[in-house]
């Protein structure tokens, strides 16, 4: 029976997971984990540490660490979780000439990383799922997607050939589900008897337990001292360090190059959560859930059974009690923080059913004849159930002027701006519309396929008639497929040809 594997790729700390019928087990991999204080969860810290120019040795996890004890190593390298999606080139870290950017360093980990599984349990990762944030963009996939390619698929000749002779697959099985899949309404519990998981609304949250370290940095540790490049990460270890002393009730004093820089308990980081917005923030998600829920569904919070705390900032300060007193005490469930999301991802990828929705909505990009500005123009909203009929969406497209040769049909990822979605204009014509404001609002709206080639117009297009009837729908696998018409010819130009994978 093929074994499933799961990965739980987080900013601070990653966990695996291998399903074998239906039982998942959490790995405990040597050298490269530490047992969480609290849960004894084995985490293998997000962190790589490369030791040539060539990228042959690294080190990751708990041995990179190791490695960066002074927080000196010149290639060391941790956070790439958080640029991967977007800003997939930003440097992190150099070893000689050679500069490590996001990319290289998700794609190093994950080399490193089932490497140092295969060769433990003497197998070939065959299948995998990573678990991924619900407010990452289809960009950040597509990296993962790239670096597993990569892994799975050698460069030299001989070696594929030797992977070919040994039966040995030269892709992988890969799939991504989202880190808390929200909301989830099931049938007393009984998934896989009842065939069904259906997602019924999802929220995200862009605080981390990173930026609640570097919060306590900056509370304890003067701006020249955090402005040193050589003792940041020092600094972010024992901020971790103190964070999690206080977390569980202790006190724990903030020491750096035997300076005492002062004392952390319960109470003061509670308030310090507090005076940085951490629970305002975490209000205003739920509120936003909760708002969806009954907008969509007529479902209010006495309909939900239970909450599932997930995650390192679950043990937070208050975020229990938090959630308690919007649910109710006895509905919030505190098992395994660390390991329920890597757990769910091994059941999914053993074919556990989930019913669910499209996170981000998506648009058309277009030019305003008006204005000359670029606009968005809604195609797929959040929260679209899929896979959806054949033709769940008809657009007609008409050339701009004589002699058009090509209509371009540029697909955009939109998310949301400060955490939010973005507000649609519905104009006289039906259509919804969004217009950013800012550059920064544009940065928010990220095209899938630009270098996918137009639409060609032959005979060139004349008058303003529409010439293209474009139908777009969404199957199983979370792709936009479209079949378009030419109006004139009375001719299929594509017929269901995938455009873009959706989140």
């Amino acid at each position: 029976m093929a074994v499933h594997w799961a990965i739980d790729l987080g900013t601070s700390n990653t966990t695996v997971c291998e399903d074998n019928s239906g039982n998942p087990n959490v790995l405990h991999l040597d050298e490269l984990a530490r047992p969480e204080p609290v849960t004894m969860t084995p985490l293998i810290p997000s962190a790589i540490c490369v030791l040539d120019e060539n990228c042959r040795k690294v080190l990751i996890g708990q041995k990179a660490l190791a490695y960066n004890w002074d927080g000196q190593a010149t290639g060391f390298a941790t956070g790439f979780k958080r640029f991967l999606g977007t800003e997939s080139q930003r440097p992190l870290a150099k070893i000689g000439s050679r500069t490590i950017t996001a990319r290289d360093a998700a794609f190093l980990f994950l080399r490193e990383l089932i490497n140092a599984i295969e060769q433990r349990f003497q197998t070939v990762i065959e299948d995998l799922t990573i678990a991924v944030p619900p407010s990452s963009y289809e960009t950040y996939r597509a990296e993962l997607l790239w670096a597993l390619q990569r892994i799975k698929q050698p460069s030299n000749w001989w070696q594929r050939l030797l992977q070919w002779l040994r039966r040995r697959p030269l892709n992988i099985a890969f799939r991504t589900i989202d880190e808390p899949v929200a909301a989830v309404r099931i049938e007393a519990c009984k998934t896989f008897e009842t065939g069904r998981a259906q997602v019924l609304a999802k929220q995200s949250l862009r605080i981390g337990g990173d930026d609640v370290d570097w919060w306590i940095v900056e509370e304890f540790v003067p701006e020249p001292l955090q402005a040193l490049p050589t003792y940041r990460i020092l600094l972010k270890w024992e901020a971790e360090r103190v964070k999690i002393a206080a977390s569980s009730g202790q006190v724990a004093t903030f020491t750096f190059r035997q300076h005492d820089f002062g004392t952390l308990d319960y109470h003061k980081l509670s308030d310090l959560l507090a005076e940085r917005g951490l629970y305002r923030e975490v209000n205003d998600v739920l509120e936003r859930l909760l708002a969806e829920l009954w907008e969509v569904h007529r479902l209010d919070v006495g309909d939900i059974d239970e909450v599932i705390l997930e995650g390192g900032s679950t043990l937070l300060p208050e975020i229990r009690n938090l959630l308690a007193d919007i649910f109710g005490r006895e509905k919030v469930r505190e098992w395994a923080p660390f390991e329920s999301v890597v757990r769910g991802a091994c059941l999914f990828a053993a074919g556990a059913p989930v019913d669910d929705i499209i996170y981000h909505d998506y648009a058309v990009r277009v030019v305003s004849e008006a204005t000359e500005k670029i606009e968005y123009e809604l195609l797929i909203p959040r929260g679209t159930r899929y896979p959806t009929p054949s033709d769940f969406v008809t657009r007609y497209y008409a050339p701009s002027q004589d002699g058009q040769t090509f209509i371009q049909l540029q697909i955009c990822e939109v998310g949301g701006v400060a955490g939010k979605p973005v507000q649609w204009e519905t104009r006289p014509d039906g259509r919804k519309v969004f217009v950013p404001r800012t550059e920064g609002e544009h940065a928010f709206c990220i095209c899938l396929n630009e270098g996918d080639e137009a639409i060609v117009l032959d005979p060139p297009g004349k008058g303003r008639s529409p010439r293209l009837r474009v139908t777009f729908n969404i199957d199983a696998d979370r792709w936009l497929r479209m079949t378009v018409h030419d109006l004139l010819r009375k001719v299929d130009l594509k017929v269901n040809e995938p455009v873009v994978k959706l989140r």
